[in-house]
């Protein structure tokens, strides 16, 4: 019983080894822009760049990872899609958003909608308009940096919740 155990316990580990190692180049370097976050938020870890990339390269290589490694990888990887943990668990393709919509389903997925909000939502010209300013907020603060792409959607939101007070 416990070598069955043990065994399925490596082949989600595999699998999660296979999953890092099928992304592109653009999404590898983002995966790991990414966990460094994780890190950072989840474990107080201030992992430099280049150490970190050594770490994946070498658990992707084979290296047993450690616990709070392992569960960071895969919390990664929700970052990136919904059931993202799940699908790299289960050997299934693990990819990036790359329409508004898959965008707008991964960061909204857990939240509700307000009643008063709600009523709203079947005037199409509404709906429209909350598309327009979904899509130019994200425009707005777009950047090819990672850290200032960040940095400048946390003022944005911090402006939006001036007018919330």
């Amino acid at each position: 019983m416990r070598e069955e155990i043990e065994r399925g316990l490596a082949m989600y580990v595999d699998n999660i080894r296979t999953a890092i190692s099928e992304l592109k180049p653009e999404e590898y370097k983002e995966y790991l822009e990414r966990l460094r976050l994780v890190l950072r938020k989840n474990y107080s870890k201030n992992v430099k760049p280049s150490e970190l990339k050594q770490r994946v390269d070498e658990f992707v290589a084979g290296r047993d990872p450690k616990i709070d490694s392992f569960e960071s990888y895969l919390l990664t990887f929700d970052e990136f899609t919904s059931d993202g943990a799940i699908n790299a668990l289960n050997k299934k393709k693990v990819n990036m958003p790359t329409t508004w919509r898959e965008l707008l389903i991964k960061v909204t997925e857990d939240r509700t909608i307000s009643p008063d909000i709600m009523k709203h939502l079947e005037d199409e010209q509404i709906i429209k308009e909350v598309k327009t300013m979904f899509q130019l907020s994200i425009k707005f603060c777009s950047s090819n940096n990672h850290e200032q792409f960040y940095n400048q959607l946390y003022q944005f939101n911090q402006f939006l919740k001036i007018g919330m007070r």
